[in-house]
C-alpha cells in the first residue's frame, strides 16, 4: 500500500485528515483542562499550557506520520521494526529537548497573557515515571492508528475510483461495440442486392437506396448521441430490417411495436444488437418475429426461439443480452428464456 501519489486530491485529503486530528487533539486538551481544574481543590493547569501542548502535539505528529508513510512500501515486520525504532528516538526527544522547548514557549506565552503573580510553572512530562511512559506509548499508538486508518480509507477511495472509471470505460466500450455492430458484410450484401435489382428492374432500386441512405445517416450521425429517441431507433430498425430481409440467404424478420414510447430514449443501435443476437440464435428457422411492447418507461421484448437449437445457442444469447444489460442498464433490466421463449425487460430513460 502506497499513499504517496501526489496530486490535488491527495493533498486535500491529508489536509482534512490533519485538520480532523488537530480538532480531536484540541478536544482532548480541553477535557484535560476541565478535569484537572474541576476535580481538585487547587488549580493544576491553565489554558495557556494546554494551548502550547496542543500546538506541539499537532506539529510533532508530522514526523510520526512521515516515517509511517515511508515504511508503507515495506512488509509488515519491517514496518513494525521501523516504527518501533522511531518511537524510541521520538520518546527520547519528547522527554528531553521537546520538554525544554515547551517550557520556553509556555513561559513566553504567559508573559503576554498573564501578570507575574498569576503565572504558573510548566508541568512537564517526566521520562523517569511509568505513568508518563505509558501515556507516551498510548499516545504514539493512537497517532499511528490514526495514520493507518486514514491511509486505508484513502487507498480504498482510490481503488473505488479506479473501479468506477473502469466500469465507465467498459460502458463506453460497449457503446462503441454497438456503434460498430453494422459490419461491412451488411453493406456489401445490401450493395450486391441493389446491383441485382438495378440490373433487372432499375425502377425498383429507388426505395432500397433511400432506405440504405437512412441507415447510413443514422449510423454516422445519430449514434454520436449517448441516448436517442426510441422513435428514431424504431424508424432505423424498420429501414434496417427491410434491407436485411431483401438479402439472399437471410432469415426473414418481422418487427411488431405496441405501446407509447414518445417520451422514451434509448442507447443507439441497442435494438439492432438485440435483433442480431436473436437471429444468430435462430439459425435454421424460416421466420423470426420480434414483438416490442412499451408500458410506462418499461420496454418488453418477446420472441420465440427455434426449438431445434442447441441449449448452447440459448446460453450464448442469454450471455450476450446479460452483458448488454449489465453494462448499459445495470439494475434496470432482466432476461428470461423459458420454454423456447425469450422475455427481455428494460427500464428506459425518459425525457423530462
Amino acid at each position: 500500500m502506497n499513499v504517496f501519489i501526489y496530486n490535488k486530491k491527495f493533498t486535500r485529503y491529508w489536509l482534512k485528515v490533519f485538520a480532523l486530528y488537530a480538532i480531536t487533539e484540541a478536544v482532548i486538551q480541553l477535557l484535560f483542562f476541565f478535569i484537572l481544574n474541576n476535580f481538585s481543590v487547587a488549580r493544576i493547569s491553565i489554558i495557556e499550557y494546554h494551548f502550547v501542548m496542543w500546538v506541539f502535539q499537532c506539529v510533532l505528529i508530522l514526523p510520526i506520520w512521515l516515517v509511517a508513510a515511508r515504511a508503507l512500501k515495506q512488509n509488515t515486520l519491517t514496518q513494525l521494526i521501523l516504527n518501533l525504532l522511531f518511537y524510541i528516538g521520538y520518546t527520547w526527544c519528547w522527554f528531553g529537548p521537546v520538554q525544554y522547548a515547551i517550557a520556553e514557549v509556555y513561559n513566553a506565552v504567559q508573559e503576554i497573557t498573564r501578570p507575574l503573580a498569576d503565572r504558573q510553572l510548566a508541568n512537564l512530562d517526566k521520562g523517569d515515571e511509568y505513568a508518563f511512559l505509558n501515556y507516551q506509548l498510548i499516545k504514539h499508538a493512537f497517532r499511528l492508528l490514526w495514520f493507518y486508518m486514514a491511509a486505508f480509507f484513502y487507498n480504498y477511495q482510490v481503488e473505488e475510483t479506479k473501479k468506477m472509471e473502469l466500469a465507465l470505460a467498459n460502458k463506453a466500450l460497449q457503446l462503441k461495440m454497438l456503434t460498430w455492430h453494422l459490419n461491412p458484410s451488411f453493406y456489401f450484401k445490401t450493395i450486391a442486392n441493389l446491383r441485382s435489382i438495378a440490373n433487372e428492374r432499375p425502377e425498383k432500386a429507388t426505395q432500397p437506396i433511400l432506405q440504405l441512405a437512412k441507415v447510413m445517416e443514422y449510423v454516422i450521425y445519430e449514434t454520436r448521441e449517448k441516448l436517442i429517441a426510441v422513435d428514431k431507433e424504431i424508424r432505423f430498425m424498420h429501414s434496417y430490417l427491410n434491407l436485411l430481409n431483401q438479402q439472399e440467404g437471410t432469415i426473414p424478420m418481422e418487427l411488431n411495436i405496441t405501446g407509447d414510447y414518445s417520451r422514451l430514449k434509448i442507447y443507439p443501435l441497442l435494438l439492432n444488437k438485440i435483433a442480431d443476437s436473436i437471429i444468430a440464435a435462430n439459425v435454421g428457422t424460416n421466420r423470426v418475429v420480434i414483438s416490442i411492447d412499451f408500458a410506462g418507461n418499461e420496454m418488453c421484448v418477446q420472441t420465440s426461439l427455434q426449438k431445434t437449437q442447441q441449449q448452447t445457442s440459448f446460453a450464448t444469447l442469454q450471455k450476450e443480452l446479460d452483458n448488454i444489460l449489465g453494462e448499459l442498464y445495470p439494475q434496470q433490466g432482466s432476461i428470461e428464456i423459458k420454454d423456447h421463449r425469450l422475455l427481455l425487460f428494460i427500464k428506459l430513460y425518459e425525457y423530462k
